[in-house]
């Protein structure tokens, strides 16, 4: 017998509210819609629920990446055999940015898809939004160092935007790639993808910051929250925690710098 009750979206905005998500906020959102508990209406709920928080005034944002338009070489789920690997370079599709579903899970695809969001043009790590400053924010996405300067990150950090994990840690907080890209020593890699020049098929590789969110984002996120400096609660059943953006990049900085 379940004896859970279901989520709805009065209960999901209630419990926005209540964390702090209110109208007019600049919010970037990373969740799991498993997390939440059984949520009538599924992730197209939570997407209501989160317009209806921050009101017409208040802009929703969500990082779309989309890692399998990446070199299948580098893919971990799924490793694919390296007999394989010329034919699917071949044949991999070039990411589209009106297309191209994300990876990120069911509620930032269902976000993607809904009229009025905007998405940015990078390959492999782009941003969607919606609302007064999504244009703003989405219209420039240079392809090096995909979640530093210039990028959508860098002007969610200028203007302060919250973050809302939603079910998820710190692991998943895109943020603090974007704290890492300002220090020096940061820790480096290259990405590859297939892109179109003038309508021929190429393959570019550009610098970007290294994909290991494991070593020291809880760590960052553990000190964060001790610190006194994020709003806990619960959405739905998802335990969550609300930032303001630059309050954890600015945290996060000196951490890096003194590991990296």
């Amino acid at each position: 017998m379940i004896d859970r009750s279901p989520i709805t979206k009065s209960s999901l905005q209630r419990d926005l509210n209540s964390l702090g998500v209110k109208p007019g906020l600049t919010v970037t959102v990373h969740s799991s819609l498993s997390s939440i508990g059984w949520v009538v209406g599924g992730s197209p709920t939570v997407v209501r629920a989160l317009f209806e928080a921050g009101g017409d005034q208040g802009t929703l944002a969500m990082p779309s990446a989309t890692p399998h338009s990446s070199d299948p070489a580098t893919w971990t789920d799924p490793q694919i055999p390296e007999a394989w690997l010329d034919k699917v370079r071949q044949e991999l599709p070039v990411f589209d940015c009106q297309t191209t579903p994300t990876e990120m899970g069911a509620i930032p695809e269902s976000f993607r898809t809904w009229p009025g969001t905007l998405r940015s043009s990078h390959p492999l790590e782009s941003v969607c939004a919606r609302g007064p400053l999504a244009a703003e924010i989405t219209s420039e996405h240079p392809l090096a160092f995909s979640e530093g300067k210039g990028t959508p990150f860098e002007k969610l950090y200028k203007l302060d935007s919250w973050v809302l994990l939603l079910g998820v840690g710190f692991n998943r907080c895109t943020a603090l790639h974007f704290a890492e890209s300002l220090v020096a020593k940061r820790r480096l890699t290259k990405v590859r993808f297939p892109s179109l020049d003038g309508g021929r098929r190429v393959w570019l590789e550009v610098p970007n910051v290294a994909d290991d969110n494991d070593t020291h984002f809880p760590v960052i996120g553990e000190n964060y929250v001790s610190a006194g400096r994020a709003k806990l609660g619960s959405i739905g059943e998802a335990e969550s925690v609300l930032f303001p953006m630059r309050d954890l990049v600015d945290f996060a900085v000196p951490y890096f710098e003194s590991v990296l």
